[in-house]
């Protein structure tokens, strides 16, 4: 089937967020006197976080709620809404461009909260881009599950053969291959990922637009 869509998850996708965040994310810890381990940090990629939250505040003993801790965070600023180093990855644009070009529909899934992603997406004025935005608060099972990949896919009315879903992530690919579509592996973030379940790899959005050229094609046998 012809590919006519593209979704893109965000963290580490559209924008090279991860490392960010966790500055934040221990800024919050830290009101606590956790200091976090890498192995911590790296936990919450590709995830909304609360799950990984309640395991760390039950490992130091801590008597605190996950919505409780969540409050704090919030009041400490966010990666998406406050940091001035936050802008696309390189190439991206030029890749959205491509699409649009060629008159594909594109897509954004992501586990994180609605308000950061579309205060993010503003920020670096890449809205207009997006034919659909599904964030965590939107579904009812976060990555791995596939349900925010079918219900983008159900509002844009195109089935999974003719979709191309882009992580970086071991959670997010699984989400993808979940949903039942060719998923792209990222690796131009800075934080190197294990993408070796995906179909195929983007090590640049430069590589990723060569590749889409041999895709739409037919050039491409995978």
């Amino acid at each position: 089937m012809t590919i006519t869509t593209v979704l893109f998850d965000f963290d580490g996708v559209v924008a090279d967020t991860e490392m960010g965040t966790s500055v934040y994310l221990q800024k919050a810890f830290a009101q606590y006197g956790i200091e976090l381990t890498d192995d911590q940090k790296k936990s919450y990629i590709g995830t909304d976080g609360r799950k990984q939250t309640e395991k760390i505040l039950k490992e130091y003993g801590k008597d605190i709620s996950v919505e409780e801790f969540f409050e704090v965070r919030k009041k400490l600023g966010s990666y998406y809404e406050n940091s001035p180093l936050l802008k696309p990855i390189s190439g991206l644009q030029e890749l959205f461009d491509y699409l649009r070009m060629k008159e594909l529909g594109i897509g954004l899934v992501s586990s994180t909260n609605s308000k950061l992603i579309i205060t993010a997406l503003n920020r670096m004025n890449l809205v207009h881009y997006f034919d659909t935005i599904i964030c965590g608060d939107m579904v009812k099972c976060k990555k791995p599950d596939p349900e925010g990949y079918l219900m983008a896919m159900q509002y844009l009315h195109v089935s999974p053969e003719a979709c191309i879903i882009v992580e970086d992530s071991p959670t997010g690919i699984q989400a993808g291959l979940n949903a039942g579509a060719l998923v792209a592996g990222f690796k131009g973030s800075e934080i190197k990922q294990d993408t070796s379940e995906a179909n195929i790899t983007w090590e640049s959005y430069r590589d990723a637009i060569a590749q889409m050229k041999e895709l739409l094609t037919g050039e491409h046998n995978e």
